[in-house]
């Protein structure tokens, strides 16, 4: 399942990191962003996102500019059902996922997956949480793409700094890629929103260690490409292209993540490269109650020794 990850960067940068080259163009370009209205709501940055709330969708650009290219544009993240009459976030579904095995025959996904509106959603990284020993005890993971040159995927100014030119391309850390559907939905009082669920699959042997069920990752420029081209590749040969991946990374988080209102940038690091805060001050504090009881004992030693 996917049920949290990290958008942590400005749309620029996501611009630049979701270039690709056309099939008859020997330059990269950058992905366009194209800004929707969404009742009102924004894509803010975050390394804890949640289902509810706007984050940057890669989709094929006939739709939204009108000629072939590739369009970031922020949607709600969870499918808002067509015939639902209130608030954006208040059917009481979860559709935050959506099994890959039941995406032809659902009433909520299959209208939008025949009208050819499969997306990618994109994001440094997804959360999992482990059961560990224990009733009820979960351990959150941080999973991604694996990166080279020891490029570190939580690191914000990796990312930012990197550089992208249309001879290379993008030269920073890898994003994740993760197929989806999108639809279109109208409220009662007129407003629309763009909205979208992650696919879903079980588990391969590898990733079953943290859970039985993982997102349909986009791998490679040809999957990614022919999951966007809805005029070329049917829904029925989509969906048989995604497989569970083997490609890729995960460490353990802290329980920061847990609470999708906490939205600190250390949600993504390595448990161990976080420093206890609390610790650090019981630390320092016993250290200087040890220091001033030092020099008590030294100033009483003095005194005794001048009389």
């Amino acid at each position: 399942m996917c049920g949290r990850t990290a958008c942590n960067l400005k749309r620029e940068t996501y611009c630049k990191a979701t270039s690709y080259k056309d099939r008859k163009d020997t330059l990269y370009r950058q992905s366009e962003w194209h800004d929707l209205e969404n009742g009102g709501h924004e894509f803010k940055q975050s390394n804890n996102i949640a289902p509810t709330d706007v984050t940057p969708i890669l989709v094929a650009g006939e739709e939204f500019v009108g000629y072939p290219s590739r369009v970031l544009t922020p949607m709600v993240w969870g499918m808002i059902p067509p015939w639902h009459k209130g608030n954006f976030n208040d059917h009481g579904l979860s559709t935050n996922n959506c099994r890959i095995e039941n995406l032809m025959a659902s009433k909520l996904y299959s209208e939008p997956l025949n009208a050819g509106r499969r997306c990618i959603v994109i994001c440094e990284g997804f959360y999992e949480w482990k059961t560990t020993e224990g009733p009820g005890k979960k351990k959150p993971y941080f999973i991604y793409t694996p990166q080279k040159n020891e490029i570190s995927v939580y690191n914000k100014n990796d990312w930012e700094s990197s550089q992208w030119s249309e001879k290379s391309g993008w030269c920073g850390p890898s994003l994740l890629k993760l197929a989806g559907i999108y639809n279109k939905w109208k409220s009662p009082n007129g407003d629309i929103y763009y909205n979208y669920s992650v696919v879903t699959m079980e588990s391969n042997k590898k990733f079953s260690q943290i859970h039985h069920r993982m997102p349909a990752v986009l791998e490679n420029e040809q999957i990614i490409e022919d999951w966007l081209d809805s005029r070329r590749v049917s829904a029925s040969r989509a969906i048989a292209m995604l497989h569970p991946v083997e490609n890729l990374s995960w460490h353990e988080v802290t329980n920061s993540v847990n609470n999708s209102r906490n939205k600190i940038d250390d949600c993504n690091k390595p448990a161990s490269k976080i420093v206890n805060k609390s610790s650090t001050f019981m630390a320092s504090w016993l250290a200087g109650k040890n220091k001033n009881n030092d020099s008590n004992e030294e100033n009483q030693m003095r005194k005794k020794a001048k009389y």
